[in-house]
């Protein structure tokens, strides 16, 4: 490896290089970051070179982080989080900057915001910036920080949300009681009668939706109250990897968001069909309906934050059903 000068190391190969870590989809990190794939590749090449690694390894699934990659992470990871803290700060002691605000979304969900949500932004003519990340188990300690303005949550600890923090106020969207079916598009489940015992019968892939200490989904709750055996061949927190995952699998997914059909348009050889009312109504007959929140401070009095939760309601309304 030669040597690296400071000249040689920008923040958006590095910040690039994090999150193809953390996600190992190029087009994952396309979407989160809102960057053309072909820079991507051109970040990703200008690493190779500087580092004298391949860093990834493409795979069926996905790109997978050599040896040598798990060694530049964490270092590559502290200098993007201290960029990100020194632009903060800067904001912070800036009156002419724009108004920024922190969004923890699932990314189904987010999936197609940027772009609409900054349209609305320059439209109503405000001064402000935003960054959408995905949520986590720590996404609501994070609001109540500071940390994180907006969170869209779906978790059963917001039930019980006034005893986390008196400041924090949660509005719930959408009752998330369709559900959806993703596969190859040659699955032999797609010439049957799709039903919750025919799912069943195929290896499962869990998207955890509910995103608590308990990650079973509704549909594998249902199945262990009914018996129904059930192959899980593995558990996400995110989609990031799971396109590809399905695409060269039997595997299926389930999940509660219409907005699947706006990623699956763009994704090659998977199918995504709407289960039925009857099948929908048979499994929340037995199980509690997750729902869709929006969290946040109400002790913020930034009247830029009332405006942007009712522009994200907004959003939520017209993408999901």
């Amino acid at each position: 490896m030669r040597d690296i000068t400071f000249s040689d190391l920008d923040l958006l190969s590095l910040n690039i290089l994090v999150n193809l870590y953390e996600s190992k989809s190029a087009t994952s990190v396309s979407h989160k970051l809102n960057i053309p794939a072909p820079k991507i590749s051109r970040c990703l090449k200008h690493a190779r070179e500087l580092f004298g690694n391949e860093l990834f390894i493409r795979k069926k699934y996905g790109l997978v982080p050599n040896e040598f990659a798990g060694k530049i992470y964490p270092i590559a990871k502290e200098i993007v989080e201290c960029s990100k803290s020194l632009q903060k700060l800067h904001c912070e002691n800036s009156v002419e900057l724009a108004h920024h605000f922190e969004i923890a979304s699932p990314d189904l969900i987010s999936y197609t915001f940027p772009k609409v949500l900054l349209t609305s932004i320059r439209n109503a003519g405000k001064d402000m910036s935003f960054n959408i990340s995905t949520c986590t188990r720590k996404s609501i300690d994070s609001i109540v920080t500071g940390e994180i303005d907006i969170g869209l949550c779906c978790c059963n600890i917001i039930d019980d949300i006034k005893n986390i923090d008196e400041n924090l106020e949660a509005i719930p969207l959408k009752k998330l009681n369709k559900l959806f079916l993703i596969c190859h598009h040659e699955h032999p489940i797609l010439k049957q009668e799709i039903t919750l015992e025919s799912i069943a019968a195929y290896p499962f892939v869990n998207v955890n939706v509910d995103d608590t200490k308990q990650k079973r989904s509704p549909f594998q709750a249902y199945c262990d109250a009914n018996n129904i055996q059930l192959n899980t061949e593995m558990d996400l927190s995110s989609l990031s990897g799971i396109f590809e995952y399905l695409r060269s699998t039997q595997a299926v997914a389930l999940l509660p968001y219409s907005s699947i059909y706006n990623m699956i348009n763009s994704t090659h050889n998977l199918h995504a069909c709407r289960i039925s009312d009857v099948e929908s109504e048979r499994l929340y007959m037995q199980i509690k309906v997750p729902t869709l929140y929006l969290v946040y401070n109400k002790a913020k009095a930034d009247p830029n934050l009332q405006w942007l939760s009712t522009q994200i309601q907004d959003l939520v309304n017209t993408a999901l059903h």
